[in-house]
């Protein structure tokens, strides 16, 4: 019995491993589709951005040689307002000698265009993209873009804007996504000639940057997953996802392709781990089988046999029930892993459908940054240019200020919204929790007696040292404690309660006696734009959610005893230290 068990347990490792090859191959063509849009979008950004500054009125201050430094000063202002993105910006004249920079140092300089490499088509104009220059190792990495600025009152063109884009953005964004969780990737970016002109770490450090030698690896987009010797990055095979670029909304597509690439020897480590598993469990069970004879063997086939047929029903439906757990130490053990493992698939599952829901609120973020904020910040460099007119009447002069405020305010909007999507990378430092708490507690006091609302809470005297980032907790308890304000009727009350029991984490609650959370809603409590009260967005509780996860804590909702909702948080004491 136990040797007719074989052939099924080998069955099901190659039905395994051939559904995690597709799995891999998914999510390989998955993030390379992902990445290839996050390019598009980037450096389309940056082509729109030099072509509209291009067409500027200001701009045109170039051709009187900028002598009241407006065009300088408007060029530093931009480099400022996207640190890390534009290396510099400056104004060549027809006598290719720099007229206006954000740079002073750059200025009267003369400067040798470089042969062009890509004319990239924007709404309402073209954009183009100078030769590349890369050495390594890679400590400067440029990207020219050059938009014709137009004479206004003539014909023609009175001289050239550039843009030096700092390549290394992408370089860091492609480091970011080298690191997966079944082991470390390589990402190239190809251009249309299928040279290497960006590469995570890994491949930087080989040189391979503007060579050819992933032209032959470019593809048509099919189904299926492209296998390759992996040279020169590994000796190992290596699975290949690949990507083509379509451009941003039908523009700046210049034909260039991404490759994320994986080990084989990574990518089915598990797959071997669990084989060997399977191996261990049978060479045990063959040995007790052949040692205590048919009473053994039989209290140990039947188990093995219901486990069996559990898999193939797993195999078939994930949301089967869980495995049996019966008969000896080892199979119940061996029951119980599988039990674990549909568990962690079913967490996974709805992790990729959060991940899903997040991916989505990025574009809508994304989409809203680009077609808001470049109009946006075009009429608040002109308020503000405004402001600086002596000549303006205190009725002008208020009217742009209430432009340049309400701007600002936009601008905090649509930043919530990429927060939301990307959020910033925590600065964890140690700090008293119960100290955060009343900070967000006084903050809000004004609020909560403006509706008469009772606010529980007794600082505890003994501090609750965790490592966090402030900042970031004050986020999560504003969003929390206002939330119960906005929604516990007049003379409410809210309970605020910590417990540092535990050895590892530390408890806190945030209970009210309002109307409470509907059961058909806790399901969608932290999804984006899911709200129930008016004039909300529904983003607050799925920052939160994201902040607490950073922090390797846990947020959960329930009933409050008090008749509302109650919100639950266990946070780590220390980072990297799991919870109970």
């Amino acid at each position: 019995m136990l040797l007719a068990t074989v052939p099924i347990v080998v069955l099901s490792f190659y039905a395994s491993r051939v559904a995690l090859e597709a799995e891999i191959g998914r999510s390989l063509n998955n993030d390379a589709a992902l990445l290839m849009e996050q390019i598009d979008m980037m450096i389309f950004e940056r082509l729109q951005n030099v072509h509209s500054w291009s067409h500027l009125d200001i701009i045109q201050e170039g051709r009187i040689g900028d002598v009241d430094k407006r065009l300088a000063q408007f060029l530093a202002e931009l480099e400022h307002g996207y640190p890390g993105v534009y290396r510099s910006l400056f104004y060549l004249n027809r006598e290719s000698r720099i007229v206006a920079a954000g740079d002073p140092a750059l200025i009267r300089r003369s400067f040798q265009p470089q042969a062009d490499w890509i004319r990239a088509q924007v709404p309402h104009g073209e954009v183009f993209l100078e030769a590349l220059q890369l050495q390594p190792p890679y400590e400067q990495a440029d990207l020219l873009i050059r938009a014709p600025v137009p004479d206004n009152y003539a014909t023609g063109d009175i001289g050239q804007l550039y843009g030096i884009f700092d390549l290394r953005q992408i370089f860091r964004l492609f480091d970011q996504a080298s690191h997966a969780d079944s082991g470390e990737r390589f990402v190239i970016l190809l251009d249309a000639e299928g040279r290497t002109i960006a590469a995570s770490a890994a491949a930087r450090a080989q040189n391979l940057l503007l060579t050819d030698t992933f032209a032959s690896w470019k593809r048509k987009e099919q189904n299926g997953l492209a296998v390759h010797t992996g040279k020169p990055l590994t000796n190992s095979s290596v699975l290949v996802g690949y990507a083509v670029s379509k451009g941003y909304q039908g523009y700046a597509n210049m034909g260039w392709s991404l490759l994320v690439i994986q080990s084989t020897q990574q990518a089915f480590q598990p797959i071997w781990a669990l084989w060997w598993l399977f191996c261990s469990v049978f060479i045990v069970a063959g040995l007790i089988a052949i040692g205590v004879a048919q009473w053994v063997s039989g209290r140990i086939a039947k188990p093995l046999l219901d486990l069996t047929a559990w898999v193939r029903r797993f195999q078939k439906a994930s949301d089967c029930m869980s495995p049996p757990v019966s008969g000896v130490q080892e199979v119940r053990e061996l029951s119980v892993a599988f039990g674990q493992l549909t568990e962690d698939l079913q967490r996974s599952r709805q992790q990729v459908i959060h991940a899903a829901k997040l991916a989505v609120v990025g574009e809508m973020a994304a989409i809203m940054a680009h077609e808001v904020r470049t109009p946006l910040g075009i009429l608040q460099t002109t308020a503000q240019m405004l402001q600086w007119e002596t000549a303006l009447s205190p009725d002008g002069q208020e009217m742009t200020r209430m432009i340049v405020e309400e701007s600002a305010r936009l601008n905090r909007l649509i930043s919530t919204l990429l927060d939301c999507a990307s959020p910033r990378l925590p600065n964890m430092q140690p700090q008293d929790l119960h100290i955060i708490i009343q900070r967000v507690i006084d903050l809000l006091a004004t609020q909560a007696q403006k509706k008469a609302i009772r606010v529980d809470w007794l600082i505890p005297e003994k501090a609750a040292i965790i490592e966090c980032d402030e900042e970031l907790l004050v986020q999560v308890f504003l969003n929390l404690i206002l939330n119960a304000i906005q929604i516990v009727p007049k003379g409410g009350r809210i309970r605020i309660r910590t417990d540092c029991s535990e050895t590892t984490a530390i408890k806190i609650t945030v209970a009210d006696d309002g109307p409470g959370i509907p059961p058909e809603n806790y399901s969608r409590l932290f999804d984006p734009f899911f709200t129930t009260r008016e004039g909300g967005i529904g983003l607050g509780l799925t920052v939160t959610q994201q902040i607490i996860t950073v922090h390797g804590g846990h947020l959960a909702a329930d009933k409050s005893d008090l008749g509302g909702a109650c919100f639950t948080l266990l946070l780590p004491f220390h980072q990297g230290q799991k919870l109970c």
